[in-house]
């Protein structure tokens, strides 16, 4: 899809579509330059004039993503109401550098994102990370917030994000940018950029490059993350992993470790682990906000060889330096984790360091004296686009056409750093003793291990000597890599009239492939990295895709009372799969005018996610952790449960713990199916000029969505519902205890239902004063559960009981997508007279409900009811399965927050914009969050601090 504007044509979009405060529309309108010229609007192949399709349609001019403050298309473009919890640099464990998009909190897969109309390469599990767009290349973006699966194909479920870049650019520019986290002094942002365009008869050419820097701010430097959980005892909510190892005796009995002061040399140096006291602080060394790096260059030509055939080609480049920080590595030994030849790795009795004469069978310590982990990303995204657009004449009938061909490569190498290695972890812990010269030797006398240092596990923090360190650690580099090349041919224009106009057809073919691959460090692979907590092969895979389109736009009452303007389009896409075969999709949408100040506007969408390639080709990836069995006593098993466990040879003592979970591919997954119904209005009175309301209703729901069922899910379908194929996904050691359950990615049976109402206003007036405009955006989310809006505890057809609506209310504490915000608000006061500017923003987080488990039974351990205050409803009871009787269920109530923004900008005489401004202008903290995952609040909310910036901006 080529997608052109004249620039007057854009003045059109100012006017009519409302956008997030924190991305304001321009003031600024010249309205003897309006001119009713044909645009294509993103959710449509056809141009035409009106701006106002049967889609709702959110447009951020340029001059509105600079006034954010912000210097990310990612950050800007989190802020809009209808974005969900995704990827940003406030997420360090489990984040990766990238910004995403996760628009309606269906999943950033289920959100498509465009470069001037055409696919951007996603990752191997199907997101876009925005951080590979630079600003300075950014004209406008445009965001459809519904399903458009049959106009784009697969993912466009939740809606479409097309930025669109910057063309027939002359002249120069040069911009410099500083902010920092005032409040704290950390957190600076530096940005530089420099563009130079030149046109001439019949051409045009632009380039430009961007570098920007992005400081870390540590959790350690705000109160409401310097420990694991706010306002919690440290010693009762740390980890019991710390730079004391913690180990069992092989002879049985609790976990030990060394008396703070001691040498370790003696048993009489240890005494027993005390879970209430003995917790470590991890936070100290995690970021609460990721440092980034960014450079790119980019260059773009268009040369006509006549008014009717041109030619166009776009290059980019971006590079982008991330990384996360954590704890020090935890190295762990038991009777599960095996060296590479399959034997247990435990502290040996004849370990020169172990003081007890016997060994040491489970245990783990955090390696202090290795430092920090680090997970270092150089990610690097290369694209050229090139094209042909021009006109035909079929009859007396003009048509547009375009062919286009884009090739876009990702590429990441990560490098994690410091792990064990666990076949030298294995003889640095195993028999050891001291040579003549009092040197420490692996192995045995006469019998000595060339090159391997003995471990000190039994020692006080600095034991672990750096010659330790050296001969047991590792670093591990791991790379990804996605390819993308997709090419074009589309056509379109007006193929006969009707008395309410002309009919307007589009029609098009695709052709896309996809590959890549995600290869880890060998040592990943092989289990042989010790302190990773997981396990994975290598991802490599690919397929192919031909489409072919139509859309057609039907006017059917023009100047009639009550049909003002009347007209219907119909589009539909095929696409075939070289992996699962086809799949067609259409939709039907309208629009109405009853009177010139009201449209009505509405759609029906079918929609469709295909498989990514993780979904289709991911290694298997295993996982140590602690799972729920269904057949241990203190689950209290039923009958009919107990006779299937009997049955697998499961002994009725059996003592649950933890499990490896393996997770992988299926080749055999179908894609996601969708329906998209969206019904709403915009009334634009004329006894109020300037005034304009808009209301959209949708409801999105989403059948056979892939994902991997959890550990106790399969337990469950085995033993509680008698699958025999769960059951083969299940294995035990030889006493009957879980030692691994399999859960490959599969079409999970019911779906996901997403209802909601996005709703609200502009005003622009002229007065004496200067230009005042308003504008308010809102995404209100009714419900957000299994598909057909089940009651919770219902009984799903996988036997599974729903969980029912939990819109604003978070039952999964430290889950990572758990946060669906009632209502998301934001509101702009701007003011624009001569060369002066100013806004005032304001944006609102709604409160919500959460599970706070972890303080009440922090309080109870500890023996002090007091804490229960931190929770606002600490003795709830309610029905949490389904059984009829009320269990203890704490919840918390999460309040709002509203950030408040402010920004001015003077035009100087020389060509130049000077702007300053503050993010959360009144210092509001984030509300504390108990469920939250990590920092004790949500990654959505704004760091601690205001945070002020400048700009310094110099056309030439």
């Amino acid at each position: 899809m080529t997608v052109e504007r004249n620039r007057t044509a854009l003045v059109v979009s100012l006017l009519t579509l409302a956008c997030a405060p924190a991305a304001a529309q321009q003031l600024k309108v010249d309205d003897d330059a309006i001119k009713l010229e044909q645009v294509e609007v993103t959710g449509s192949h056809l141009r035409r004039v009106d701006m106002e399709t049967q889609h709702p349609v959110l447009v951020i001019e340029r001059e509105a993503l600079l006034r954010t403050g912000l210097t990310d298309v990612g950050d800007i473009l989190q802020t809009i109401t209808s974005n969900g919890q995704t990827l940003n640099r406030n997420v360090n464990n489990g984040g990766n550098g990238e910004a995403q998009l996760n628009l309606r909190s269906l999943g950033a897969n289920r959100t498509l994102v465009l470069l001037d109309g055409q696919r951007f390469v996603s990752g191997l599990e199907g997101a876009v990370d925005l951080t590979a767009i630079p600003l300075a290349l950014v004209e406008r973006v445009e965001v459809l917030r519904d399903g458009a699966s049959a106009i784009y194909g697969s993912d466009a479920i939740a809606g479409v994000v097309n930025i669109v870049t910057r063309r027939g650019y002359t002249g120069g520019e040069a911009s410099v940018y500083f902010g920092e986290n005032n409040s704290y002094s950390d957190g600076q942002r530096r940005a530089f950029d420099l563009t130079y365009g030149v046109k001439g008869e019949g051409w045009g050419a632009a380039a430009g490059a961007t570098y920007s820097k992005d400081e870390p701010i540590f959790a350690r430097d705000r109160e409401i993350s310097r420990q694991p959980y706010y306002g919690l005892p440290l010693e009762a909510t740390g980890s019991f992993t710390s730079p004391y190892t913690r180990f069992i005796l092989a002879s049985g009995g609790g976990y030990r470790r060394l008396i703070e002061g001691r040498p370790g040399t003696s048993p009489d140096d240890f005494r027993p682990l005390n879970f209430a006291t003995d917790g470590y602080n991890y936070t100290l060394q995690n970021y609460l906000q990721t440092p980034q790096e960014r450079r790119s260059v980019f260059a773009q030509g268009r040369y006509e060889f006549s008014p009717k055939l041109a030619f166009s080609a776009n290059v980019l480049r971006n590079e982008r330096l991330s990384s996360q920080q954590l704890a020090e590595p935890v190295v762990s030994f038991s009777p599960y984790l095996l060296d590479p030849d399959g034997n247990s790795i435990g502290i040996s009795a004849d370990n020169v360091y172990n003081p007890f004469g016997e060994a040491a069978a489970t245990g783990s310590r955090r390696f202090s004296e290795a430092g920090p982990r680090r997970f270092e990303q150089k990610a690097t995204t290369t694209r050229i686009a090139l094209g042909l657009d021009g006109l035909f004449e079929l009859g007396t009938r003009d048509f547009n056409w375009s062919l286009s061909y884009n090739a876009t490569r990702a590429d990441s190498r990560e490098l994690v750093s410091p792990y064990a290695d666990n076949s030298r972890l294995a003889l640095a812990l195993g028999p050891s003793f001291l040579d003549a010269s009092g040197v420490a030797r692996c192995g045995r006398p006469g019998a000595v291990i060339a090159g391997c240092v003995p471990l000190n596990l039994f020692g006080p923090p600095g034991s672990i000597t750096p010659e330790m360190l050296d001969y047991v650690g590792i670093s591990a580099h791991n790379r990804k890599r996605s390819d993308s090349r997709d090419l074009q041919v589309h056509a379109a224009g007006e193929i006969f009239d009707l008395p309410a106009g002309p009919v307007g057809l589009a029609v098009g073919y695709e052709r896309r492939k996809e590959d890549g691959y995600n290869r880890p460090d060998a040592a990943i692979a092989s289990g042989n990295a010790n302190g990773t907590g997981v396990t994975y092969d290598a991802t490599e895979g690919g397929y192919s895709v031909d489409e072919v389109f139509a859309e057609i736009n039907l006017p059917l009452l023009e100047g009639k009372p009550f049909a003002r303007q009347l007209d219907v389009s119909l589009a539909s896409r095929y696409s075939d799969y070289s992996e699962f075969g086809g799949t067609t999709n259409s939709q039907f949408g309208l629009r109405w005018k009853p009177v010139d100040d009201l449209l009505v506007r509405g759609n029906v969408a079918q929609g469709f996610r295909a498989p990514s390639l993780f979904d289709l080709y991911s290694g298997n990836y295993d996982s140590l952790g602690q799972v729920t069995d269904p057949c241990a006593a203190a689950n209290s098993p039923s009958p009919q449960t107990l006779a299937r466990c009997a049955a697998a040879g499961v002994p009725v003592d059996v003592v649950e713990g933890e499990a490896y979970f393996t997770y992988g591919a299926n080749r055999d997954l179908k894609p996601e199916r969708a329906l998209s119904r969206s019904l709403g209005l915009v009334y634009s009175p004329q006894w109020l000029e300037g005034m304009e309301f808009n209301v959209d209703w949708y409801r999105i729901q989403i059948r056979d969505a892939i994902g991997n069922r959890a550990a106790e899910a399969v337990l469950g379908d085995c033993y509680d519902r008698g699958d025999a194929a769960a059951c083969r996904r299940i294995q035990r050691a030889p006493d009957g205890s879980l030692y691994r359950v399999v859960a490959t990615a599969q079409n999970l049976p019911g779906g996901l239902e997403t209802e909601g109402v996005d709703f609200g206003l502009t005003y622009r007036r002229t007065t004496s004063a200067g230009n005042l405009a308003v504008v308010w955006d809102n995404a209100y989310v009714d419900y957000y559960g299994e598909l057909h809006q089940p009651a919770r505890n219902t009984l799903l057809p996988d036997g599974t009981l729903a969980q029912g609506n939990i819109v604003a209310d978070n039952r999964t504490p430290g889950g990572f997508y758990s946060v669906v915000w009632r209502l998301r608000s934001n509101l702009s006061l701007q003011w624009q007279r001569d060369d002066w500017s100013a806004s005032v923003g304001a944006r609102y987080f709604s409160p919500g409900d959460e599970d706070c488990s972890i303080v009440t039974e922090v309080a109870e351990y500890v023996g002090q009811p007091s804490l229960n205050s931190l929770c606002s409803n600490p003795y709830r009871e309610i029905d949490v399965d389904g059984s009829g009787t009320a269990s203890p269920a704490p919840q918390n109530r999460v309040a709002s927050v509203t950030y408040f923004d402010l920004e001015a900008s003077w035009q100087a005489p020389w060509n130049a914009k000077l702007t300053l401004g503050v993010r959360n202008a009144f210092d509001r903290d984030p509300p504390v969050a108990y469920s939250s995952q990590f920092n004790s609040t949500f990654a959505d909310f704004d760091v601690p601090g205001r945070y002020w910036y400048a700009s310094y901006r110099q056309r030439f």
